[in-house]
């Protein structure tokens, strides 16, 4: 219910608009959760660049999270969100995963398996090539599993609740 596939965005304000007001939505966040990450977006960026494609992993305090999850967008056409570890720098994203994290301890974890996925071109493809939410959803939930089993973890295939 939080997924965009291959959408199309004007630029990074409209997908983290687009991503928000799923979440909002679908009651994941409160009213005040788009207007912060795109406060946040301006002074910690979340442009990731990758060896195939250019990503973006936006969020914010938990307090304007009711319940926990991510949303995630592939995007038709790259919009521009400027790096994380260089504000002056833009990266072209095709792939956004917005982070709605109610419980602040659990952020870094989230953000760990979510950044686990640079990692593995694979499961970026698998993700960019997706035509439905539901490839979307079994390429993350494929993603989470192979790490679980790689590291000796009991699998916990969802991000967030």
């Amino acid at each position: 219910e939080n997924i965009l596939v291959n959408t199309t965005a004007i630029d990074s304000e409209d997908i983290i608009r687009k991503l928000g007001g799923l979440l909002y939505n679908n009651k994941y966040v409160k009213d005040t959760y788009v207007e912060a990450v795109l406060d946040r977006e301006k002074v910690f960026p979340t442009g990731l660049q990758t060896t195939t494609i250019g990503m973006a992993i936006p969020h914010t305090d938990s307090n304007h999270v009711l319940i926990s999850t991510i949303a995630i967008a592939t995007l038709s056409t790259p919009v521009a969100f400027r790096a994380m570890d260089n504000a002056d720098l833009e990266i072209p994203v095709n792939l956004v995963i917005m982070l709605a994290i109610s419980d602040p301890r659990q952020v870094i974890k989230t953000l760990t398996k979510v950044i686990s996925i640079l990692e593995y071109e694979s499961t970026i493809e698998a993700i960019i090539n997706s035509k439905t939410k539901m490839d979307i959803k079994m390429a993350v939930s494929d993603h989470i599993r192979m790490m679980a089993k790689k590291n000796s973890m009991p699998t916990d295939d969802s991000i967030g609740h």
